[in-house]
């Protein structure tokens, strides 16, 4: 692995002259070594150098004496001598190294955003999201501090991360904590998803006043399934034309649609959604929608982090970029939530639907 080659020239050239470790050790983190008995070793040279105490082969493989588990300190010493280039670059090195301790924190956030979007859906609260939110956004700005001092091109002064925010992202079981509680829930149901959609347009229909405020801030390219989509499109569209909404209008806007060869669910399907979804307000069905869509989100958001952290070819600065435009779509998308939940706030989830009704938005 390149990084563990970076590791060990780093470590190496910095033995064999430690006047370098005072221009990079304040934006490098025993953390961002791919090898944690690395990161020990790097600590060891930041705490002899801070002390003033000689920095050398031998001195150093004897104070690692009782620090390393399973491993030689004098064969670590010799490995990390043996990886330095003839013309060492420890600048570069600590840069390399760097890099790839920041991709991996940055991919690690999508742990985070997924656990605050599951509490969120769990709850039917903003609050949870919001604040992973507010985590993530902390986090992303010190990525890239980190990485502006390690690319020598600092970035215009931004507003502190408050202080409670700097303990929790200093926290080592964070992400562990996040991990269990998305391990201790099942994933996403999708069916489930596509029923509450269903129920949302079912409720519409039943409820036209209501129309044109969901459609302000909830686009039909949200919908996730293909069918109920068409026929949620076709609803606004009536709505914005000051036609009629009811139950006719919309079924023969949704055949002329399904004409034109768009997903739509059967007469039957929309007939029992509308029915099921006679008593449910409005607002109710959204909020499961939008419970629903931050968890989407949030698992996509994730991929993509992942993904790009694994990619060369993207730069650092991007990176925490995508993360940026993650963090603002599930901020908005909780947004559409309470804070806190009412005495009178029912799930639309705990509902009894038909069964046919179930399968039938799955399919799509």
């Amino acid at each position: 692995m390149v990084a563990v080659l970076a590791e060990r020239a780093l470590l190496g050239s910095v033995l064999l002259d430690p006047e370098p470790l005072c221009s990079f050790r304040t934006w490098l983190r025993p953390s961002d070594f791919t090898d944690p008995q690395h990161g020990q070793l790097f600590t060891l040279l930041c705490e002899r150098q801070i002390a003033g105490d000689p920095i050398d082969p031998m001195t150093v493989a004897s104070a690692l004496a009782g620090r390393l588990v399973g491993s030689s300190p004098g064969v670590m010493v010799h490995d990390c001598l043996a990886a330095v280039p003839a013309v060492a670059s420890p600048q570069s090195y600590a840069r390399i190294v760097a890099e790839a301790g920041l991709r991996r924190e940055i991919a690690g956030l999508g742990v985070l955003l997924r656990a605050g979007a599951l509490q969120s859906w769990l709850s039917r609260e903003s609050v949870p999201m919001t604040s992973t939110c507010a985590l993530v956004d902390a986090a992303l700005v010190s990525v890239g501090r980190r990485w502006d001092a390690a690319a020598g091109a600092p970035r215009p002064l931004q507003s502190p991360t408050p202080i409670q925010l700097n303990a929790a992202l200093r926290n080592p079981n964070l992400r562990v904590g996040a991990d269990k509680l998305l391990q201790a829930h099942p994933d996403r149901d999708v069916a489930a998803e596509h029923l509450h959609e269903a129920i949302l347009v079912g409720s519409l229909i039943a409820h036209p006043k209501d129309v044109a405020a969901v459609g302000s801030h909830l686009p039909p390219q949200r919908i996730s399934s293909a069918p109920w989509r068409t026929v949620y499109g076709a609803t606004l569209e009536l709505a914005e034309l000051g036609q009629a909404v009811d139950l006719v209008t919309v079924a023969h806007a949704t055949a002329r649609l399904n004409h034109h060869g768009q997903p739509t669910p059967s007469l039957a399907e929309l007939l029992e959604v509308t029915d099921a979804a006679r008593h449910t307000a409005p607002r109710t069905a959204e909020q499961a929608v939008w419970v629903d869509q931050l968890r989407r989100i949030a698992d996509n958001g994730a991929d993509q982090l992942l993904k790009g952290a694994a990619n060369p070819g993207l730069n650092v600065a991007d990176l925490i970029d995508t993360g940026r435009l993650v963090t603002t779509a599930l901020r908005d998308g909780a947004g559409m939530l309470p804070e806190r939940v009412g005495t009178d706030s029912a799930l639309v989830g705990q509902q009894r639907a038909p069964q046919a009704t179930r399968h039938g938005p799955a399919a799509g």
